[in-house]
């Protein structure tokens, strides 16, 4: 189980071996099924059910039961969480993006976001709509050749931070300052304030070249730890 002060992110590839992907779709409940089964194509199906179910065998681990006797239910803003007393106190949260996944666990409210450069996304045509005016100025004065990067590090930022609130953001992303200038070094930490007055901090995470991911939580004090899921086998980073 995580310290009360920890993150644990988990980094997985979606493709999984057909033995394996086998053994995961067979920890899904009915309804995840029947989700799996209304995707179109079959790369879809078999990505949506690696997914879920190495979340499940994830936090089947932390609580010592069962990957395919775990429930979920979703929160008041439709946040997916663990369902029963027996849940109470871990939080999660998953993001993917083409064939990589991302799982953050923590026992504290927790958001993650996880981006592939290579997907096709013309950042220039909807960077003035997420952005704050002041970002969107500094990302006018950047050289071409960085603002890819930079969109990307501060997009997961942002997405990360909705996800966490569990409600997205009423007011839009337009509202959330995260910056383009700084918070960008793998432990730069933003720190910012709520409606309810509540304090969290946002982080970019250290990836591979290609992909930007970040970390948010409540709280300006935690810390995160980094592991990698290969065929069920965990390997610390």
């Amino acid at each position: 189980m995580p310290g009360a002060g920890e993150v644990q992110v988990w980094r997985a590839s979606l493709r999984q071996p057909p033995e394996r992907l086998l053994r995961l779709a067979a920890t899904l409940s009915p309804d995840e099924r029947e989700r799996a089964a209304r995707f179109r194509f079959p790369e879809h199906r078999e990505r949506f059910s690696a997914g879920r179910g190495m979340l499940r065998v994830l936090l089947g681990h932390y609580l010592d039961r069962p990957a395919a006797s775990l429930r979920f239910e979703q929160g008041a803003h439709g946040k997916p969480a663990l369902a029963g007393a027996r849940g109470a106190g871990l939080h999660f949260n998953v993001s993917h993006s083409e064939e990589g996944v991302l799982y953050a666990i923590s026992r504290r409210e927790v958001g993650a976001d996880l981006e592939c450069h290579a997907r096709t996304l013309r950042y220039e045509a909807i960077v003035d709509r997420i952005c704050t005016a002041r970002e969107l100025a500094h990302f006018q004065n950047q050289a071409p050749e960085d603002r890819r990067p930079l969109f990307f590090a501060c997009w997961t930022r942002k997405e990360a931070m909705a996800k966490a609130l569990g409600g997205g953001l009423a007011s839009g992303f337009r509202t959330l300052e995260v910056g383009f200038g700084d918070g960008l070094e793998p432990e730069g930490r933003i720190a910012l304030r709520d409606a309810e007055g509540r304090d969290w901090s946002v982080l970019n995470l250290p990836l591979e070249t290609g992909w930007s991911g970040a970390l948010a939580g409540v709280g300006l004090d935690w810390r995160w730890s980094g592991r990698r899921l290969q065929n069920g086998s965990e390997t610390g980073d």
